[in-house]
């Protein structure tokens, strides 16, 4: 039986940038098991999300790391030079669709700088229609490159790039923490719906093992039958 349960969050634990279904909260709150929640919103929208589920929060994809109380664990972030060769790309991504405010599209949240195509506060019917498959977001990854020494950019969310430093990703951050707590990567699991290639939770393959889930409904359903 694993011990520790990694999740990503959007489109795996809670539909994008919303509160965990009763359900879900009732069966993690009740699991036993330790609930890690690894996403690249910040913690402080973790916890919102998770709506009072005890949980480890590596926000960011990992940059930012709290413990169940709230407490930091460690906190890395994006010098000003990589921000500025962040935008740099983002700036020559090209827009062919309308979106509501362009002040939306950019969140900078200090470890990480996120780009969502559509805006991270669209509505979630819009959000999750727009690019349910990745495609847009590949297409544009293989069109324009981003090449850094030190930066990368994953899919992650129902419509955001997510840019951070080099080697700096879910894999390495869910490694640091099992082994700052002392558990066993034998006894965790890790829950996505980006573990494809070029998905923000592929760097996990490898580190340990891990379940790839379409939805929320579907990490509940998986969870009932196999871990809780």
């Amino acid at each position: 039986m694993k011990k520790h349960l990694f999740f990503d969050l959007d489109n795996t634990v809670t539909r994008s940038r919303s509160k965990i279904s009763d359900s879900m909260k009732k069966l993690l709150s009740e699991s036993g098991k330790d609930i890690i929640i690894v996403s690249g919103a910040t913690c402080q929208q973790i916890a919102w999300q998770v709506d009072g589920v005890l949980c480890y929060k590596l926000g960011q994809n990992g940059n930012h790391a709290e413990d169940r109380a709230g407490n930091l664990i460690w906190e890395e972030l994006l010098t000003v030079d990589e921000k500025a060769e962040i935008m740099e790309h983002i700036n020559e991504l090209p827009r062919t669709w309308e979106v509501s405010r362009v002040e939306d599209l950019i969140q900078d949240r200090g470890g990480q700088i996120s780009y969502s195509l559509l805006g991270h506060n669209e509505v979630i019917e819009k959000k999750e229609a727009f690019d349910p498959k990745s495609e847009i977001r590949k297409s544009l990854l293989e069109k324009y490159p981003f090449e850094s020494e030190s930066l990368q950019v994953k899919i992650g969310g129902t419509t955001c790039f997510d840019y951070t430093a080099k080697g700096k990703h879910k894999g390495f951050y869910v490694a640091r923490l099992i082994e700052k707590m002392g558990w066993k990567k034998e006894d965790s699991v890790y829950f996505g719906d980006m573990l494809f290639p070029g998905g923000n939770d592929e760097s996990v393959i490898g580190v340990i093992d891990t379940e790839a889930v379409e939805n929320p409904e579907d990490t509940l359903s998986i969870l009932q039958a196999k871990y809780i």
